[in-house]
């Protein structure tokens, strides 16, 4: 039962019960006994009482539901618009009959009528002269509708009414032609007080504001059912506007079926022969009915363009799964024909000159583009600066284009702010831009490519694929290094890790130029001093075997510069091979990578065999150092292979062993894989740690 209203409102609202004052319990199902005499009819009810009426009776059944809700609004539909159509009473007035309109629908639809009349009853009071409480009457028919969803307690209730409102004008339309039967019917409904003359003149703006309110209360319904449609068939995660709707829908199904009640009962004082006192709770139902019509109508449209905009983000991921070049990515994700939104317009450099999306293909074609990524308000002019000093060396050297997309979902909000904001960065650009960015490839770039306000850069290679989306903070870190590892080969790719390491020393350069052999040691200085001593004196043992075999030693001391920019190379490396050929070949060296990257933190080392510009094997400094000793042992499978393969194969029998396996485990940031398998095992690698990270780029700028 609902609580008291609040005393400062006490004035408006219903007056209580010696009963209710008592504690005795009211029931909720109205008969005479509990009407209840006040002079208005209450028009206030907190948020709170409406909350506990509409979640204390709502427990659904989707199998009590024995009819179509949506036939039983489109016959409901069909009453309204014709009841509730105020020529109606000019023509009663003129006495002129209005033509019948023919109902051309599904005559097949079983009512579920004693719901609809039980429905009435608890709407109706059926004494002059007293009112009962509108959040009563509310709150009783929640209570018998409390099995069936939103939409349907507001269309039962609406259709309950317009059986009523329905049947009355139809007798007021045909009163005065009409058989004994039908006069009979009319006169026990009331018909001839209000049809009098004077009276149905007096009262005919009454009944227009009544009709309005009924129109609008309608439209209240037909929103709700559009929303409960929309919901049925999509994803509230495409449709986010559907969430916020469907947290309205209770609260307007209160106020539909309380404005409805209200109805119910001016249409009782309309009918009587005795003056109408007071206005109900009109003014303020009008406003409250027409704020949801507004409300509604326009979380209704949002999600529409929202649905729109999913189904054209569902094709762009579908299409570039599938796509082979870059220009499928550009025509894909900015020059699709969109039939709603402005089209994109390519802007060429820092005068806004606009380009053709023709032009703009050739020009990128067979090339690798840098989608400069930015908010109109969050652009760092440092980051201006350094891409400034490498888009032509970039484009010249490796063949990479930069376009900067602004992150914008909604260019018509502030339409003129962002034209000037747009421009006036465009010409601090020598780059390629995208102006009017499309909104579904927006939603593409948050949800794909996790893109938010912070400016970013996500690099595209000329096959379509993404190789990086954090490439701007490798970029601020290492400058032109980081396009070292675009287009990488696979008997060349360590050349860009470790050229820094052997640039002095020209033997050990030359060699593997030749492609000799290379041991790269890693750890703290005196685990490399230590290991350089035992490789060397295994090595002796396998000069005097005279295979001809070029061996050179190189170190990388931990925490040097040194470390940090072959680990730079290392995790660019890795990115790359994750995006490039499936071909065995680089399966093979991305699993060596994979293990020297879990090696990392070593705190006993790390070393690292190369052939050339290429890994053979790697592992931890204990277990290659204790191959190279063994030569002795497996000597013997050099017959037939090259020297590489068969120091590999001994050294993964003696990881493989009893004790010898270790978890591979390591972390790396950036544009990570979503899915690995372990280089030792081939089993899927779980994900055991997920890091976040802000430095607050935007209030930074902001700052500065």
């Amino acid at each position: 039962m609902m609580t008291s209203l609040p005393k400062n409102k006490a004035r408006n609202a219903t007056v209580e019960s010696s009963a209710q004052k008592e504690g005795v319990h009211i029931s909720t199902t109205v008969t005479h006994e509990e009407h209840i005499r006040v002079e208005r009819v209450e028009s206030y009810v907190s948020e709170d009482q409406i909350w506990t009426v509409v979640h204390e009776n709502h427990f659904p059944d989707p199998n009590n539901l024995s009819f179509s809700v949506r036939d039983l609004l489109s016959v409901t539909g069909n009453i309204i618009d014709e009841a509730a159509n105020n020529s109606i009473v000019d023509d009663i007035l003129q006495h002129n009959v209005s033509d019948m309109t023919i109902y051309d629908g599904d005559d097949t639809f079983i009512s579920p009528l004693c719901l609809l009349k039980s429905i009435s009853c608890q709407m109706s009071s059926c004494k002059d002269g007293e009112q009962v409480s509108l959040p009563l009457r509310t709150e009783a028919i929640f209570k018998k509708l409390k099995t069936f969803s939103w939409e349907a307690k507001a269309v039962l209730t609406l259709a309950a009414f317009a059986l009523e409102y329905g049947d009355f004008w139809h007798l007021a339309q045909n009163y005065g032609q009409c058989d004994k039967l039908t006069k009979s019917v009319a006169i026990l409904k009331r018909v001839p007080i209000l049809i009098k003359h004077e009276t149905l003149k007096k009262r005919r703006a009454a009944i227009a504001e009544l009709n309005n309110l009924i129109m609008e209360t309608y439209h209240v319904i037909g929103y709700i059912v559009k929303l409960e449609d929309l919901l049925q068939h999509n994803n509230p995660n495409d449709v986010p506007t559907l969430t916020t709707a469907m947290k309205k829908i209770p609260t307007a199904v209160y106020w539909t079926i309380y404005t409805i009640v209200a109805c119910t009962a001016k249409i009782n004082r309309l009918t009587s022969d005795k003056e109408e006192q007071g206005n109900l709770t009109k003014l303020y139902l009008e406003k409250k009915i027409n704020e949801l019509v507004k409300e509604l109508e326009e979380q209704y449209d949002r999600c529409v363009k929202e649905k729109a905009e999913a189904a054209k983000y569902w094709w762009i991921r579908k299409e570039l799964v599938i796509c082979d070049s870059i220009t499928k990515v550009i025509s894909t994700l900015i020059l699709y024909n969109d039939t709603v939104n402005q089209q994109p317009i390519i802007k060429c450099d820092s005068n806004n000159k606009e380009i053709g999306g023709d032009t703009f293909m050739d020009e990128v074609r067979g090339k690798y583009v840098l989608f400069y990524i930015s908010s109109l308000e969050n652009i760092s002019n440092e980051e201006l600066s350094l891409l400034k000093n490498l888009y032509k060396r970039i484009d010249e050297e490796y063949k990479c284009k930069i376009v900067w997309i602004p992150f914008e979902g909604d260019w018509t909000t502030e339409a003129q702010k962002k034209e000037l904001q747009f421009k006036k960065w465009k010409e601090q650009m020598p780059w390629y831009a995208v102006q009017y960015f499309p909104s579904a490839s927006y939603m593409y770039l948050k949800k794909e490519w996790s893109v938010r306000g912070n400016s970013t850069a996500v690099l595209i290679n000329p096959q379509g694929k993404v190789e990086n989306t954090n490439a701007l903070t490798s970029i601020k870190e290492f400058g032109i290094d980081f396009f070292a590892f675009l287009d990488i080969k696979v008997h060349t790719m360590l050349k860009p890790v470790v050229d820094h390491i052997i640039r002095d020393d020209s033997v050990l350069k030359q060699s593997m130029e030749n492609q000799g052999y290379t041991f790269f040691i890693g750890g703290n200085e005196k685990t490399t001093n230590h290991l350089f001593g035992r490789i060397t004196k295994a090595k002796v043992a396998i000069d005097g075997k005279e295979l001809k075999i070029q061996f050179g030693l190189a170190n990388v001391k931990k925490e040097s510069e040194t470390a940090k920019t072959f680990w730079f190379g290392m995790e660019n490396l890795f990115f790359s091979l994750a995006h490039s050929s499936n071909e065995y070949e680089y399966k093979q060296v991305t699993k060596e990578v994979q293990k020297l990257l879990s090696y990392k933190n070593d705190i006993n080392g790390w070393i690292m065999l190369t052939k050339g510009w290429t890994v053979v094997t790697c592992g931890q400094a204990n277990t290659i150092v204790t191959t190279l000793e063994e030569f002795s042992v497996w000597t013997q499978h050099i017959i037939g292979e090259e020297w590489g393969h068969a120091f590999t194969k001994h050294h993964d029998s003696l990881i493989t062993g009893k004790n010898g396996l270790s978890c591979i485990t390591f972390q790396i940031a950036g544009n990570a894989p979503m899915h690995l398998d372990c280089p030792v095992c081939d089993d899927p690698m779980e994900t055991k740690l997920v890091r976040y990270n802000c430095c607050h780029p935007r209030l930074q700028n902001a700052a500065n």
